[in-house]
């Protein structure tokens, strides 16, 4: 069993008490200013333009979208400053003011105060983030680590009623007591919360230990002990560094300065996933040595990383090589310790634009609109049409998580005859989005809760057929503008 798996596995035992019935309402959405959200009451871009990677493109341009942000099994749309939140609500993580498990489709309100606006959103793994237009975070979803940031690990799954972890919280202070504000972007990793600063400083909260991966030194302080870190805490990082966005995978952080180079830390024992070559250095932001100032960054699931230099080409690294689009494993997953310039001759003379990662896949947009994609495409995350037939193939398999069960090694282009500006990926997501040049917004790969916007409400059983709700090619979809949705049970 792979790492991944293992770690879902886990946290499967731990959420055994979100097992309610999967289409249960709750109550509807609403807020109260201040600390915690309750029910009852009604309720651009990625933060500022230069904070954040995942809206790669520099967004939708669908009028009133600012804002794609995919999780695990959330996932959230930001429309006019309201956040709409679509998927699963297995711990609470849609914000929708209840912790009861369900699959939410169409996208609704998360429950938030009426008229409050806001500039960014993201989830993780069972937990999510809002930023509103004040600088100020609210966290909703699991708290087992500290995700929330109030100070405990208090949890409170499949329930409706006060407490619960569906309530948004807004954090009012950080690790020192001082008021947390004046951020300008959130992230979600698998376990933990980032927030940047309009100082370039970044914070981070949530798990900081093996338990459930290793997200060991994400706090860049030197502490390599195992430990929760219930509010937002400061990562030191060298005098006059000013990060102006970051990123993340499961378990690591990296962030680009406002000279244009990548620093990295966290993950434990990643070694190659950081870039950095300094294995034993983990806890402590190190620099990632690429000759060319980056403007963005996508790490791909707990296994590579791509970097995009201003001249167009491609940077990558990590533990499994072969995800980079070096071939196929030949004695071994092609451990990558510092970065590589990346070439493909599929590409011809054009240079990239744009990068982003899903969990198993890398996309691309080349100068001239072209869409394209390589990985493990066993849930149809390459968008080519290429997808694992799991009604054929034999179990047991590792439907989420398997090592080359349907690989695409090499870059194929997705969706021809269409030209995309923005991509709108996570590493956390084991499906994509991406928006034409005409602002149409298509999607593609696992769609087990229902994220892909697409109208189609998944219940039954997932296990039989995982690939049931899948869609292999890259389609159009009408995504925040979705107002029904279709009871779909497994194959």
């Amino acid at each position: 069993m792979s790492l991944r798996s293992s770690l879902f596995a886990l946290l499967a035992v731990v959420l055994l008490g979100c097992s309610g019935s999967p289409d249960e309402p709750g109550p509807g959405p609403g807020g109260l200013p201040g600390g915690e959200v309750h029910p009852g009451v009604t309720s651009n871009d990625g933060g500022s333009p230069d904070a954040g990677t995942p809206d790669a493109g520099g967004g939708p341009t669908d009028a009133g979208l600012t804002r794609i942000a995919p999780a695990e099994y959330q996932l959230f749309y930001l429309v006019d400053g309201r956040v709409l939140g679509i998927g699963s609500n297995r711990a609470g993580q849609l914000g929708v003011g209840h912790s009861n498990p369900y699959n939410q489709v169409p996208p609704v309100d998360i429950a938030l105060p009426a008229g409050l606006r806001f500039k960014d959103v993201a989830g993780g793994g069972f937990q999510s983030l809002a930023l509103d237009v004040q600088g100020r975070v609210w966290t909703f979803g699991q708290n087992l680590y500290g995700q929330r940031g109030d100070g405990t690990t208090n949890d409170y799954p499949n329930r409706t009623t006060t407490p619960n972890n569906g309530q948004p919280y807004l954090i009012l202070t950080d690790a020192t007591g001082a008021a947390f504000d004046n951020v300008v972007a959130v992230r979600s990793a698998l376990l933990f919360n980032m927030a940047l600063k309009a100082d370039g400083s970044v914070w981070v909260w949530g798990m900081s230990g093996t338990a459930i991966g290793n997200t060991l030194g994400i706090a860049g302080d030197g502490n390599t002990a195992a430990r929760n870190i219930t509010r937002p805490t400061r990562v030191p990082l060298p005098q006059g560094v000013v990060i102006k966005r970051f990123t993340t995978n499961d378990t690591s952080i990296f962030a680009l300065d406002d000279t244009g180079k990548v620093w990295a830390w966290g993950g434990g024992s990643a070694n190659e996933t950081l870039g950095t070559g300094r294995f034993s250095e983990y806890a402590r932001p190190n620099l990632v040595n690429i000759p060319a100032r980056v403007l963005e960054i996508a790490p791909g699931g707990s296994q590579w990383v791509v970097a995009l230099d201003e001249n167009g080409s491609l940077w990558g690294w990590g533990l499994n090589g072969t995800y980079l689009g070096l071939g196929p494993p030949q004695g071994g997953w092609y451990p990558v310790s510092t970065p590589v310039r990346l070439t493909f001759p599929e590409f011809g003379a054009r240079k990239v634009v744009h990068v982003s990662a899903t969990g198993h896949v890398t996309h691309v947009i080349l100068d001239n609109g072209t869409l394209w994609g390589w990985g493990d495409s066993a849930l149809g995350e390459v968008g080519n049409g290429v997808m694992l037939d799991f009604a054929t193939y034999p179990t047991p398999y590792n439907w989420d998580w398997g090592k080359y069960q349907k690989m695409v090694f090499r870059p194929v282009q997705v969706a021809p005859g269409v030209t995309f500006s923005a991509l709108h990926n996570t590493a956390q997501s084991f499906y994509a989005y991406a928006t034409a040049t005409d602002g149409t917004i298509y999607s593609w790969g696992r769609n087990k809760t229902g994220v892909l916007g697409n109208g189609v409400r998944p219940i039954g059983d997932v296990a039989g057929r995982p690939d049931s709700w899948n869609v292999a090619t890259a389609t159009p979809v009408p995504a925040h503008r979705l107002t029904t949705g279709t009871d779909t049970p497994s194959k």
